[in-house]
């Protein structure tokens, strides 16, 4: 018998004999007033556990909820669990990063995007250009210079590792830009195996390990982009195997591969029969005298970061098909030993870089090759920062025209110097996740590239065009606003 039923029996037993007494003497009432008090006594209690007993019903309930709550939640996450077969973990490192509990699998996933304006404007005295043709000397508009995917990890376990890139822009080069500069479409696409102890090899396609600029990545730079020496002496994207070594003072990277991207007209990425070169091989060694191999992984060095210095040379050799009929080249073969030297200091607030490039290419065969060509090239530039996150730079670039780049043979029409001056800003915002960058470029002597019609495009990342004959002075203007994830 619960409590309310014990006690309502009592209320009621007693109900009954104050009823009763009703009817017995008057001398009775002091016992009535008695019972009455009782009553009123047990109905209080009575109030009293009816509460209690409401209160713990309630609490049951919801202590079943609760349960019922928990039951769920743990049967989902053991659904999802399963899902990830063995567990998975995920979130930011670097990236987006999805991973095996264990690690042997991993991916890594990095967006680069670059929004650019451009101005530029070509001297026109209007009295060099063919009679019945004219030209706009000022052009202008906005572009997404890259909008760029990185997949990178690795599978079966850390020491297979890869990477993938895939630039979804419109940089796709054109008629009279430099040959290979294309970099749209998969750019880096290799695989390889890390060995331990700083030694790995791997193969696909990946950049020439020559110029230290365009081993720089393009989120990375200091300037809005690479010089246009860089672009008239790179070896752009190739395919082929490198066998890479980083210790703690020392880097040696050497490579066998299918040659310059576009060195002889056959663009990146062609089946390993294509008329590409007959051999190709390169190598590059780095020094690190002081600080640490990750500080140059970028061209700046920001306020609070430690003293360094890196000094690199690097070598190329390729040799053509030797069966001629390769584009543009003709019914002739080409023959390019090229030498790179460059060096980084970086002092915690300011930076130092400089380069210089060297390239002998020799034709032969029929009809009558062109001559043979000795151009050579500096880079020199650095950066200061005046607060935390405000920096300014300058860069100057010279190279020798009377050839005009390693790919293509002159035609002999000009002979002035590419010789260019650049100076811009950087805000950062949050390195280079976030930042503005605007420089401005002047071309202190005539820009020339191979036999291009004036005002076409050399590399269109760089916003310089082919000058007019016997013009200079050309100006580029360049803002862009980059976010790397």
């Amino acid at each position: 018998m619960t409590a309310i039923k014990r006690i309502s029996l009592l209320v009621g037993a007693a109900t009954l004999t104050l009823t009763g007494g009703s009817f017995a003497d008057t001398s009775a009432d002091a016992r009535n007033d008695e019972l009455r008090a009782r009553i009123a006594e047990l109905e209080g209690r009575l109030a009293n556990v009816e509460a209690q007993s409401s209160d713990n019903w309630l609490t049951e309930q919801r202590a079943s909820e609760i349960r019922n709550l928990v039951e769920d939640v743990l049967a989902d996450a053991d659904t999802r669990s399963s899902m990830l077969s063995q567990g998975m973990t995920a979130g930011y490192d670097n990236g987006a990063v999805i991973a095996s509990a264990d690690g042997n699998w991993l991916l890594r996933t990095n967006l680069l995007l670059q929004t650019r304006f451009v101005f530029n404007r070509i001297e026109d005295s209007g009295s060099n250009l063919a009679p019945g043709t004219s030209l706009d000397s000022t052009r202008y508009g906005f572009e997404v210079s890259r909008a760029r995917f990185m997949l990178s990890g690795n599978v079966v376990s850390p020491e297979w590792f890869y990477r993938v890139d895939i630039e979804t822009s419109g940089n796709a080069g054109g008629a009279g830009t430099v040959p290979g500069d294309a970099r749209a479409g998969v750019l880096d696409a290799y695989s390889g195996y890390d060995f331990g102890n700083g030694w790995k090899v791997y193969g696909g396609q990946f950049k020439v390990p020559f110029l230290f600029e365009e081993l720089v990545e393009s989120q990375y730079q200091q300037a809005v982009d690479r010089s246009v020496v860089n672009y008239l002496y790179t070896g752009g994207y190739t395919q082929g195997l490198a066998l890479d070594y980083l210790g703690d003072q020392f880097h040696l990277v050497v490579s066998v591969n299918n040659g310059f991207g576009g060195a002889v007209g056959v663009p990146v990425g062609q089946p390993a029969l294509a008329p590409d070169t007959e051999i190709a091989f390169s190598g590059r060694v780095e020094w690190l005298a002081m600080g640490t191999w990750d500080q140059f992984k970028d061209i700046t060095s920001p306020q609070g970061e430690e003293m360094g210095m890196r000094v690199g040379a690097a070598f190329h050799y390729e040799k053509s098909e030797s069966d001629g009929a390769i584009p543009p080249m003709g019914l002739f073969n080409s023959e390019i030993f090229a030498l790179t030297a460059d060096v980084s200091v970086e002092f915690g607030g300011a930076n130092v870089y400089a380069q210089i490039n060297y390239v002998d290419v020799n034709f032969s065969g029929r009809p009558a090759p062109p001559p043979d060509a000795q151009p050579w090239g500096i880079v020199v530039g650095g950066g200061y920062y005046l607060t935390e996150d405000w920096e300014v730079f300058g860069r100057y670039e010279w190279s020798d025209q009377s050839t005009t780049t390693l790919r293509l043979p002159t035609d002999g029409s000009r002979a002035e110097n590419l010789n260019i001056l650049t100076v811009g800003v950087n805000k950062y915002f949050s390195g280079h996740n976030a930042k503005w960058t605007t420089d401005v470029g002047f071309a202190l002597e005539n820009v020339h590239v191979g036999g291009a019609a004036p005002g076409s495009s050399i590399a269109p990342a760089t916003g310089f065009r082919n000058d007019i004959p016997d013009e200079d002075g050309q100006l580029v203007i360049r803002t862009q606003l980059q976010i790397l994830f």
